[in-house]
């Protein structure tokens, strides 16, 4: 069973180019800072059994922050689905998608401060806390 982080911006006016620019280029740094740790981390999850033996790249564990949308539709200036890590690979490598991602989208609306955002994993809202997208367990 796998999991998907949904994410989308909304409002009246379209993006400039400039934005446009922007949420590109930090769709590309998120997605490379993910693979460089997981480069750099590989051989360890694979030891530890984080990750199986057969799993030999970061692209087979980690799906990318993949905007299927900027600023392509009326009112939607970004949006996106990612499958969050492999079902097979386990929690560590799901919390450092999960790092990665959240710290993209959190720069992603810090460059459209007056968009409507809503970032979930599946049905659970990914709450906006003191500037910065936070999931966390409750209690």
């Amino acid at each position: 069973m796998s999991v998907g982080l949904y994410y989308s911006a909304h409002r009246d006016t379209p993006l400039s180019d400039d934005e446009h620019a922007v949420l590109t280029r930090i769709v590309d740094e998120g997605e490379r800072t993910l693979m460089e740790e997981a480069h750099r981390r590989l051989a360890e999850w694979r030891e530890s059994g984080e990750v199986p033996g057969d799993l030999v790249d970061p692209g087979e564990i980690f799906e990318p922050l993949a905007p299927y949308s900027i600023g392509e539709r009326p009112r939607e200036l970004f949006a996106g689905a990612s499958r969050l890590s492999s079902p097979r690979a386990g929690f560590e490598t799901l919390m450092a998608q999960v790092r990665h991602y959240l710290a993209a989208l959190t720069r992603l609306r810090e460059a459209l401060p007056d968009a409507e955002w809503r970032v979930h994993v599946d049905d659970l809202d990914v709450p906006w806390v003191e500037g910065r997208y936070v999931l966390e367990p409750r209690t």
